[in-house]
């Protein structure tokens, strides 16, 4: 059943995500990240979207910088570090990879201490969804704390001509743990499917299909926690036509017991792995690594968020 659901988009099965990026191999949501995931075969790569104190759309997905750059060396004056109180000029000065080399010793480089934020515009020139046939992912992440900024996304896809074509692969998809931001989105485009995102690692069947009840309004498909997603939930969203991508599914072992699941697609921390897993390899041209050093040049917690969504979720419904 769920070959037919997603046959009605266009997909392929399985449909592959890359989350943030090719994130296991290079610092999340980094050109590195994006460019491994472009050569992978992956047919999705997944950013989150916020937006700057001077009002431009970058791809991280904390809403504090502390975890992920040295925003506190760099600005130690500051007594925030949200993400929404720094220009982008500000973030461009910080160090965006540093991290990664420390976490990972494994498979540090020296080239990740130079990477910096990089803006939605550039990552939509990057990929190049209509002509790599590789599409974006985008999340927005605690849409909340940016109002507007659903129609800022859609209109900068307008900007850059990526719409969608008929009979084809969808080039964008939406993403969001807010009902309230996929339901305006729904209606600022319609054609890109959209995903509600869902946080807790295990449910009754009876608030799954409140969680069902919630995507059929506002969504195409959801996108639960792998935990969540067993045959009967599964089933339970394919009655509904709703298809499943479960994340973030990092092991073969996980594959392996999805693919029995009957799951449409996977969002991975490791694009290499499924693509490899489905024999798929997408093979690019220098030109891939000639755009990365160009703009490489150019540019030389969770609960809280939760209980935000959930408050304006509540709103919504009271209005």
């Amino acid at each position: 059943m769920g070959k037919k659901i997603i046959g009605k988009y266009n997909f392929d099965y399985p449909v592959l995500v890359a989350h943030r990026g090719a994130s296991y191999t290079a610092p999340e949501s980094t050109l590195p990240a994006v460019k491994v995931a472009l050569e992978s075969g992956i047919d999705y790569i997944e950013l989150d979207v916020q937006r700057t104190k001077d009002g431009e759309l970058v791809i991280f997905h904390d809403t504090n910088l502390l975890r992920l750059t040295n925003a506190k060396k760099i600005f130690p004056d500051k007594n925030n570090y949200e993400l929404h109180n720094f220009t982008l000029k500000e973030l461009k000065s910080l160090n965006y990879g540093a991290w990664f080399n420390v976490k990972h010793p494994e498979r540090a480089s020296d080239s990740y201490s130079e990477l910096t934020v990089m803006t939605l515009e550039e990552v939509l020139d990057f990929v190049d969804p209509v002509n790599t046939g590789i599409g974006l992912a985008l999340e927005l992440k605690s849409p909340y704390l940016y109002e507007g900024i659903e129609k800022e996304i859609v209109d900068t896809l307008a900007k850059k001509e990526i719409f969608e074509v008929e009979n084809q692969q969808p080039h964008i998809l939406l993403l969001s743990f807010s009902p309230a931001a996929l339901k305006r989105l729904s209606e600022m485009r319609p054609e890109s499917p959209r995903i509600l995102l869902t946080k807790r690692n295990f449910v009754s069947p009876r608030r799954w299909q409140g969680w069902l009840d919630v995507t059929e309004e506002v969504a195409d498909g959801i996108g639960p926690k792998g935990h969540v997603s067993f045959p009967w939930y599964i089933g339970a969203a394919h009655k509904r036509g709703l298809f499943v991508f479960p994340y973030v599914i990092n092991r073969s072992w996980q594959l392996k017991i999805f693919s029995w699941f009957s799951a449409d697609g996977y969002i991975t921390d490791r694009p290499e792995m499924l693509a490899n897993f489905y024999d798929r390899v997408q093979e690019f041209g220098e030109s891939v690594g000639e755009m990365g050093e160009e703009l490489l040049e150019e540019d030389s917690a969770s609960e809280n968020e939760e209980s935000a969504e959930s408050d304006e979720n509540r709103k919504n419904k009271s209005n």
